[in-house]
């Protein structure tokens, strides 16, 4: 299934992606990075324990050569057994044509008012996933936030809190210890440059332990 998303979505794009029988992850490719030949291999070669992912697609629309070299490829991933994504902040005519033939577009509309932002999205679902434990949920919920806002800053702070409140709680959990000392570590290794926050905080939630 190769899916192409343009504009700002109200949700995140993932989440019906990721909603589905069995184990799904998701692998975000800049393709302007990536050797096209090895990624479609990659999107056409099923797993070994059945596991479905999910490629999302980045910067296909930023060079004309790699660009025109993943349409020529995408219709050989059309039945392919994971998933495929492409994000856009606006597609030209000519590409929504071509991309007509092999994926579904989704083209979104903006949230008419500050009021309809506020009920379209809520963040403090991500610390309530966070605290139930599910590591699915929490990683889909983080993607919403992700998807709503690029600062992260806010979200780590939250997510403190809430870590907190839970060791209070809980004060003989030491899995709860544990990742108070990693959420500390995020923090203070963004600011040294490498990874950024949001990448810290989605790897710290990819790992953390899921009690569902």
């Amino acid at each position: 299934m190769i899916n192409v998303y343009v504009g700002k979505q109200k949700t995140s794009p993932l989440t019906p992606l990721l909603q589905g029988e069995g184990n799904r992850t998701v692998e975000k490719v800049d393709v302007l990075e990536k050797n096209l030949s090895q990624l479609f291999d990659e999107i056409q070669t099923p797993s070994l324990f059945g596991d479905k992912k999910v490629f999302v697609l980045r910067n296909v629309f930023e060079n004309e050569s790699i660009k025109k070299e993943i349409y020529d490829r995408l219709e050989s991933a059309t039945n392919a057994p994971h998933d495929v994504a492409i994000l856009a902040d606006k597609l030209l005519v000519a590409d929504k044509k071509a991309l007509e033939k092999v994926a579904t577009i989704h083209e979104s509309k903006e949230v008419s008012s500050s009021a309809d932002k506020k009920e379209a999205f809520n963040p403090f679902g991500l610390a309530n996933a966070f605290a139930s434990g599910d590591k699915k949920k929490t990683w889909m919920m983080f993607q919403e936030v992700a998807h709503h806002s690029d600062e992260m800053e806010p979200t780590h702070g939250m997510i403190w809190w809430k870590l907190k409140d839970m060791i209070l709680k809980n004060k003989k959990d030491e899995s709860l210890k544990k990742m108070a000392r990693e959420l500390v570590s995020v923090y203070h290794e963004s600011r040294l440059g490498g990874l950024g926050m949001g990448e810290r905080l989605e790897k710290f939630f990819l790992t953390m332990p899921d009690k569902k």
